[in-house]
């Protein structure tokens, strides 16, 4: 389970209204799904040249256009806009962040490790440990990305997401037992979220536990009834304890 950009939020103070009248127009079509529309209005306000003036909307503008492009899947622009808001805003680790999961995205784990370790110079913040969990994860070092999922969960002990990706870790490392434990967590704490419950289904199959199995499976697919891999995933619990 991947978790995508950070929440668009902004602390601006003494600055006037009307510099960032533009901007409030464009997060409203953002915010109504009209991307394109969004991209336009950010365009025709964009004065490149004042990106390193003070009390510019630059860094707004563009680190909107920055989410909308990722959301459309374009990558490279999205990046161009997020390294213009990393350079603007030097200790924001905002926009470190949403790089790294930009590169995530696109499997580039690599290049994502490498923006979350310029975040963690700016703040030892739990969502830059649990890039690097991911990352090395992707990569296929398990015990590493083991190691830096603990490290998030130290500093966040509610952050399910990472206790979801730490089951994932340990059941490729074999540890089906702690990886159930993680799984288990990671539901107390997202109980709604069909992938969690998913996950520690399929952990309590390995573990030869199909009642409950079938129990966890059967919440995921009322969750998520048209996901296809809960659907087979489910499909398959139910054989079983037949």
């Amino acid at each position: 389970m991947k978790i995508k950009l950070l929440f668009i939020s902004f602390f601006i103070l003494a600055i006037p209204m009307m510099l960032f009248a533009d901007y409030d127009k464009a997060l409203k079509l953002f915010e109504q799904g009209k991307y394109d529309d969004a991209l336009t209005e950010i365009a025709s306000s964009l004065d490149v040249s004042r990106d390193f003036e003070p009390n510019s909307p630059n860094y707004n503008l563009r680190y909107l256009a920055g989410h909308i492009h990722a959301k459309k899947g374009n990558y490279e622009s999205a990046l161009t806009h997020l390294k213009r808001c990393a350079e603007i805003q030097k200790d924001n680790i905002n926009p470190f962040i949403d790089i790294a999961f930009v590169y995530i995205d696109q499997k580039r784990y690599t290049d994502a490790i490498v923006w979350a370790r310029k975040a963690l110079q700016i703040k030892q913040a739990p969502v830059a440990y649990y890039i690097l969990g991911l990352s090395y994860s992707g990569i296929g070092s398990y015990w590493q990305a083991k190691e830096y999922l603990e490290k998030a969960i130290s500093l966040d002990p509610e952050m399910y997401y990472a206790y979801n990706e730490l089951g994932n870790v340990l059941m490729f490392l074999g540890r089906i037992t702690q990886a159930q434990t993680a799984y288990s967590a990671a539901y107390a704490l997202a109980p709604s979220s069909a992938f969690i419950c998913n996950n520690l289904a399929m952990s309590y199959v390995q573990a030869g536990d199909v009642k409950k199995a079938v129990e966890i499976i059967e919440k995921a697919r009322k969750l998520a009834p048209d996901n296809s891999v809960i659907v087979e995933n489910y499909n398959r619990i139910v054989s079983l304890k037949k």
